[in-house]
Formats: C-alpha cells, structure tokens, sequence
C-alpha cells in the first residue's frame, strides 16, 4: 500500500512538471528552428514539434548583431547587477539600523517601510515618474534602477534574519569598541547569507524581467532592456515568431541557471527569518 501511495505521487508530480516544462521545451526546440520548419510541425503534436529537424543559429545571429540584442543584453545585465549590489546594500543597513539600534521614531520608521508594501506599483508608477522627470533623469539610464534600490520587502527580510542573531554578539562588539560600519559588515551581515542571496535573487529577477518601467520611462533605444526590446518584435506587419523564441530563449536561460546554482540559499532565506510558521 505504502509503495502505491509513493508510485502515485511520484506520478503526479512528473505529470505537474510535464505541464510547467513543455512549454520550455517547445520554446527552446523552436529558438533553433527556422519560420518554415516551425509552422510545419505544430500539428499534429510530434517529437518535431520539440526537436528541430534541421537546427540552425540564424535567429541568434539576427538578434545578437542584425536587431543589436547584444547591446540590449548588456543593459539588461548592468540594470540587474547595479540593482542587485545596490539593492542589497542600501535595504541592509536599513535593516540593521532597524534591528539592532536604538533611536527615536525607531518603530514607527518600520511601520511606514511596513505600509509601502501595500501599496501596488500601479499607484506608485505615476508618482515616481513625475519624480524622476521633474530632477531631469527621464530617459536616462540611472532612471531604469534608481527608484528600486529601495525595497520594502527586503529591508523586512534582512530585519527578520537581524533579529534571529543574538543580541549579545551586538552588544559584545560595541563594548570592545568595535564601530558600527565594522559590526555590519564583519559580523553581521556573514550571519544573514542565506537572506542576503534571497534578496539579491529577487532583485535579479525583478531587474531582468522589468517591462512597465522600462518602457514608459525610457523614449530611445540606447537602453533598451530585453522584456521591451522582444516585445517589439511583436509588429501590426508580422510577428517574427522564430525570433520571438530565441529571445525568450535569451531573456529566461540565465535566470534559470542562476536559480538552479543557487536555489538552496534562496529555499534556506525565504524559509527562516521569522518568515516561517
């Protein structure tokens, strides 16, 4: 009885990751298709639906060097990079002056970085872009990155794992004598690891996805970001569904790989911190 239960789950999660890798699948078997071969084996669902007959690299050499995604790859990896490093940076000293000093309005400081996570992008989008066109950093690079360092939900993050430190490896630091940039940096943030690589995934992929922003904040190609720049291949003429294939094929490999290297301090942050029941 007991090894029918387990053949049956086991069935049932292999049918749940077919449902979610299929779709990857035929993505990536058709990135290295050509337009012709690619309507030709839709129907009726084959192995040739998934396996190019005849594999070829043409949609990756139009999009790297014809439609200029190497440049566009360039910018969508320094946007996720300077959001990342800034991101993580900036929201865990918040989280360590919120934690671990005391200074007056400390908690209700807290409260409010608390309320803005309620807040939907949707209502903050008008907002920041009057902000960022008003101080003249519209259509810049800077505008793609700087109103996200700031987050919400990773300075709550940080502030958990903090908390879950002793209080009296602090308070022996500050007795020896040792500053407060050397206790962030040198004793606590080697105990926060695994929410420091939760966070910086997070960041990582809210950056290389980002479309919305992107798209209103910036009026010219030259930093272009992948979610725009394959949308755009989406025309009232035609919709170029080879290359369409081979830049989401472009766009999800590294977050796919990235997760897959780190996915177990990402499990170990998001599930420790106070964040569990």
């Amino acid at each position: 009885m007991k090894r029918i239960k387990t053949a049956c789950i086991a069935l049932a999660i292999l049918l749940l990751a077919s449902i979610f890798l299929l779709p990857y699948l035929w993505m990536l078997g058709s990135s290295f298709k050509s337009r012709s071969e690619l309507f030709s084996y839709v129907l009726p669902v084959s192995w040739k639906t998934f396996i190019p007959v005849e594999p070829t690299l043409n949609n990756f050499s139009t999009l790297l060097f014809q439609l200029g995604f190497a440049r566009t790859i360039f910018n969508t990896l320094a946007l996720s990079v300077i959001t990342v490093f800034g991101s993580v940076l900036l929201c865990s000293m918040a989280a360590f002056a919120l934690s671990l000093l005391d200074f007056p309005g400390r908690k209700l400081a807290f409260l409010i970085i608390m309320f803005t996570m309620m807040v939907p992008f949707e209502a903050r989008m008008l907002p920041t872009f009057l902000v960022v066109q008003d101080i003249g950093l519209s259509n810049t690079f800077t505008a793609l990155y700087l109103p996200w360092l700031a987050d919400a939900f990773l300075i709550f993050l940080f502030s958990n794992h903090f908390a879950e430190i002793p209080f009296d490896l602090y308070h022996a630091a500050v007795i020896d004598g040792c500053p407060h940039t050397r206790i962030y940096s040198k004793i606590m943030l080697p105990n926060i690891t695994a929410a420091l690589v939760s966070g910086a995934l997070i960041k990582f992929f809210f950056a290389w996805d980002s479309y919305v922003w992107p798209l209103i904040i910036l009026r010219t190609n030259k930093f272009q970001v992948l979610g725009v720049a394959i949308a755009n291949l989406f025309t009232d003429q035609s919709i170029a569904w080879e290359l369409i294939f081979s830049g989401g094929l472009l766009s999800t490999l590294p977050v796919v790989i990235i997760f897959i290297l780190l996915q177990n301090y990402y499990i170990a942050g998001m599930t420790s911190g106070g964040i569990k029941e």
